[in-house]
């Protein structure tokens, strides 16, 4: 059984890690007991479904500007909303996801959804908010 679980370590770093990144990271330098050891001390110390969870969540609308007429997430990013949809946006609320989709609006590239209501508008990416 050692040394199935041995051979499983040596595999998952030959198999996850590109020839670049084993010699960057000095592995390949490594005895079968030093990578046995390290092995066990990241599966201790460390989450992949973790860090992948909180990589793919939404950010958060952490502003509401200009009576919906802009909006800011927590990745600090700065929305213009579509005129026409800013009734919807008035609404929103801070702490909620929102997602961020492509549509086929040449002017508005953007929709946004609100993943408390389901609700969306039609926006593009900002560098600041015009009065």
């Amino acid at each position: 059984m050692y040394i199935l679980f041995a051979i499983a370590i040596f595999a998952a770093f030959d198999s996850t890690m590109s020839p670049q990144e084993i010699k960057k990271t000095g592995t390949h330098k490594l005895s079968a007991k030093e990578k046995r050891a390290l092995g066990e001390w990241i599966d201790k110390n460390y989450s992949k479904n973790e860090i992948a969870a909180r990589k793919k969540q939404p950010p958060i609308l952490q502003e509401n500007l200009k009576n919906g007429h802009y909006i800011r997430l927590s990745d600090n990013s700065l929305w213009e909303i579509n005129p026409e949809d800013t009734p919807i946006t008035q609404g929103w609320i801070t702490a909620v996801e929102i997602k961020a989709s492509p549509s086929n609006d040449p002017d508005y590239p953007y929709i946004l959804t609100n993943t408390l209501t389901e609700s969306t508008v039609r926006a593009r990416k900002a560098d600041t908010a015009r009065p």
